[in-house]
């Protein structure tokens, strides 16, 4: 922690004996405000009108009038959910004086999920030596959900002198090494655990093991020194990243000795009981072996993410007033979500095949916002679940412009949060939906004739969304003037590929939508 952070815990009052009872609690609910996606409606007769989706920022139309629209800003969330606790530290050893702090003030974000913004552009994946001595292992676990059951030798256990007694495998290819030498598709233990240091792993275990067996005690070794500031920051990164563990309250408690103000044991708190949490478990289960149903031999690791992310974003309304938005729950049984659930949802469903993700807290066009990386062969790429979730009015599409993008793509709109570790570097774009399809167009020749071709391929399904990615923003610019502006090629192009047409359109009209961050260019087709 650094010197703020211990500013903080020192601002509070502890008075005990031996020990002292510190609780605190972080109930209210981030305020993620992405405002839904509102029907955006056309002006009758030839016009050409500004479609906007929810994205980021996109330019106007040069002269065109526009419909009457309304745009659903990037992912607003006004920080990350903390599953946090304030510490209190004491000078006093007072017998029989106990100090129990039922309610405190929320914990600024830079309390366990810093603020600091670091350019995606030269984030990378290097490890210190130390935390490269413990990557690519996960503690093997198995049980309902993707948690882990109790039993002799799991997870959290410790002997006489507090080192975790734990099973432990090298990660293979497609999937875990467990002790036995089987390997099995569903990964253990989430990216933030292999950059763990040992006394980390030690309390990760412990909290791993209690939330697993519901239990509300955790006995700390005085040996392992454990601080509140280690307990914390572990119980944050798994709150955030293991997503199985749905039910853990953000209210935590814990007994620190006033001698050596080490911790020397803790408090688990649950949002529901056991058998509540037994029963949402079977509920989350039943729908996500249907997702995983949907799964077929010759599909590659790539049409794997790319179903998650399809089946998230067409079936998972976006409701940030609905009770359980920010967790896997919400989204697999209520079906309602924001973008903390959409990216807990997909970093699940992806671990349930053996494809790694990670999590990524940060800020979006200076709003704070959660999406994903994704480990496809031997290279990251960025997944944004939530941007993907269209505009109703058009059938709700699902949206590519932000699926399997670089970090080159997203600098200039968007900053990550500092962490314990570091987020792996996406440098690679040839996964992108728009690459793979060969939708990029280098020159404004290229965008013309990508979009015919586009449209005649649509007409036979009546399919209404006709896009193109721009290799560049100088592309990107001419086009939007071209299509747009006083030239209005966009009614052109339509006219011109009428004939081709299997299923006839209007041509006198054109609603059409702009990124300027992804540089995607569409065209919303009328049919007749």
């Amino acid at each position: 922690m650094g010197e703020n952070k211990r500013k903080i815990f020192a601002a509070a009052a502890l008075c005990a004996v031996i020990c002292v009872i510190c609780t605190g609690c972080y109930n209210q609910e981030a305020d993620w405000d992405e405002g839904l996606p509102v029907a955006a409606t056309t002006q009758p007769g030839p016009t050409v009108s500004y479609m906007t989706e929810e994205t980021t920022e996109s330019e106007e139309p040069v002269t065109f009038p526009s419909s009457e629209t309304t745009k659903r800003t990037a992912a607003a969330e006004t920080g990350p959910e903390l599953a946090t606790t304030t510490t209190t530290t004491s000078g006093t050893t007072a017998e029989g004086d106990i100090s129990t702090v039922s309610g405190v003030p929320n914990v600024p974000i830079g309390e366990f999920t810093s603020s600091t913004a670091l350019d995606l552009g030269t984030a990378n994946s290097s490890r210190t030596e130390e935390q490269s001595s413990s990557s690519g292992t996960a503690v093997t676990y198995s049980g309902q959900s993707g948690t882990s059951s109790a039993g002799s030798g799991s997870s959290g256990t410790s002997d006489s002198t507090g080192t975790p007694e734990t099973t432990v495998g090298t990660t293979a290819a497609g999937g875990t090494l467990t002790a036995d030498g089987s390997t099995s598709n569903n990964l253990e233990r989430p990216y933030s655990y292999g950059f763990l240091t040992e006394k980390q792993k030690y309390i990760y275990d412990l909290i791993i093991d209690a939330a697993e067996k519901h239990s509300t005690t955790i006995s700390i070794s005085s040996s392992m020194n454990v601080t509140s500031d280690d307990y914390c920051g572990v119980y944050q990164i798994i709150y955030d990243d293991e997503q199985a563990l749905f039910y853990i309250d953000t209210k935590m408690q814990y007994a620190v000795n006033s001698s050596t103000k080490n911790i020397s044991s803790a408090t688990m708190f649950y949002k529901y009981s056991a058998e509540q949490t037994s029963t949402m478990r079977a509920e989350i289960d039943t729908a996500v072996n249907g997702i995983l149903a949907m799964i077929t031999p010759d599909m590659t690791d790539y049409d794997k993410v790319k179903l998650f992310n399809d089946v998230l974003a067409s079936t998972v309304e976006y409701d940030e007033s609905a009770a359980n938005c920010r967790d896997i729950y919400g989204v697999f049984v209520d079906k309602k979500a924001i973008c903390g659930g959409y990216s807990k949802a997909f970093s699940y469903l992806c671990g349930k095949v053996g494809i790694e993700t990670v999590t990524v807290t940060g800020d979006a066009d200076g709003q704070p916002h959660m999406w994903n990386k994704v480990k496809i062969g031997n290279k990251w790429y960025n997944v944004d679940v939530t941007y993907a979730v269209s505009n109703g009015r058009d059938g709700g599409y699902v949206r590519y412009d932000y699926f399997c993008v670089p970090d080159s793509m997203l600098s200039s709109s968007r900053s990550v949060y500092d962490q314990v570790y570091e987020y792996p570097a996406a440098d690679d774009d040839s996964q992108s939906y728009y690459a793979k399809n060969g939708l990029v167009a280098d020159n404004f020749d290229k965008v013309r004739e990508i979009l015919k071709k586009q449209i005649v391929e649509c007409s036979e399904t009546k399919e209404r969304v006709v896009q193109v990615k721009c290799a560049d923003s100088q592309v990107f610019n001419e086009a939007v003037t071209n299509l747009f502006g006083s030239q209005k090629q966009a009614l052109d192009i339509l006219d011109e590929t009428l004939d081709d047409a299997v299923n006839k359109y209007d041509c006198g009209v054109v609603n059409y939508n702009h990124d300027s961050t992804s540089m995607v260019i569409k065209l919303f087709l009328e049919y007749v």
